[in-house]
């Protein structure tokens, strides 16, 4: 386990390095930063973490609502460090047509992208929901979104000297797809979604995508992380709530989960605390290198288990699931582009 106090010293030495080469390079050769997922929980605190650390760089933050943006986050934000430059993006994520809205906004205003943070998500225990683009909400936020963003950023990844991809969800947890369902790995048919098979698939999915990605010799500088970040406590259970029109019995058994999940949360680490470990995950670079796509425990170690993963590389599974994910891609945006 990398405790506390060693992350602490090694973002610390990180903070000197970047004012040092500050110092030598100019203004104008800040980090840039893309955040996705971070108006709240993990993801707000890891955005105030690498804010207070980075002597001066560039915050691209995608979101749903700007004024809550402002409100809440852009004082605090300034207020660690009045010298970075952030930039929010109002968008709902959740669409792929608005990920590639703010994927193009940041091509537009820049050269290249160092650091690409993802955490958005949604609990699938309410029941499957929908979008637009006939995805489900749940699946988007955790791999569709998240891989479109990656994809659509690729040119500006690779144009940093050394850049990282780290998406938050539960690297190290993957598990099998049940067979029955290995040709609906995205769970499209309803009869197949259920709350933990989407959890599972979304899981396995993200580490197969990006180790497909790393594989490809136009990326191999990136490196590509997958983390898991235990148990933190953050106020996701208040997002357990029965849908409109519930029957009785419904809305009780929701409420009893949001209590387990707010009586579990007492054990968590802070969310400040978490914060400091997934910065570190994306300034440090004694551990995690390039070339391959780490999965990382809530410790801050990298894990090499479970050990199906290994005849799921023998069987192409990274290939077949990037190739499914671009035909979902296709199928999602086609509707919007042509309306174009």
């Amino acid at each position: 386990m990398v405790n506390i106090k060693s992350i602490r010293r090694a973002n610390a030495a990180f903070t000197m390095e970047q004012q040092q080469q500050q110092h030598n390079a100019g203004p104008g050769e800040g980090l840039v930063c893309v955040f996705a997922g971070a108006t709240s929980g993990i993801g707000a605190s890891t955005l105030e973490k690498m804010a207070s650390l980075l002597p001066s760089a560039t915050f691209y933050v995608v979101g749903r609502s700007e004024s809550r943006f402002l409100a809440w986050q852009r004082g605090r934000l300034a207020s660690l460090n009045p010298k970075i430059k952030v930039v929010f993006f109002e968008a709902d994520v959740s669409l792929l047509a608005e990920v590639d809205k703010f994927s193009n906004f940041v091509s537009d205003c820049e050269t290249k992208v160092d650091y690409l943070y993802m955490s958005p998500g949604a609990l699938p225990f309410t029941g499957a929901k929908y979008t637009t683009e006939g995805l489900e909400t749940c699946f988007v936020l955790s791999y569709y979104a998240r891989m479109r963003l990656i994809s659509n950023l690729l040119p500006l990844l690779n144009a940093s000297s050394r850049p990282r991809v780290l998406s938050v969800l539960a690297g190290g947890k993957e598990k099998s797809f049940d067979r029955s369902k290995e040709d609906d790995i995205g769970l499209q048919r309803k009869d197949n979604w259920a709350p933990f098979a989407a959890i599972n698939h979304t899981t396995t999915m993200t580490t197969m995508a990006l180790e497909h990605l790393v594989g490809t010799s136009n990326n191999s500088k990136i490196t590509f992380m997958h983390a898991h970040p235990g148990l933190v406590r953050t106020e996701i259970g208040s997002h357990v709530v029965a849908p409109p029109g519930s029957g009785v019995l419904r809305r009780v058994g929701m409420a009893l989960m949001r209590w387990l999940f707010n009586a579990f949360m007492v054990f968590g680490i802070s969310p400040e605390e978490s914060g400091e470990r997934q910065a570190y995950l994306l300034m440090s670079s004694s551990t995690y290198g390039p070339g391959t796509a780490w999965r990382i425990d809530k410790s801050c170690e990298p894990v090499t288990k479970p050990a199906f993963l290994a005849r799921y590389r023998a069987d192409g599974w990274p290939e077949r699931v990037w190739e499914f994910t671009l035909g979902v891609f296709e199928r999602a945006l086609i509707t919007t582009y042509r309306v174009k």
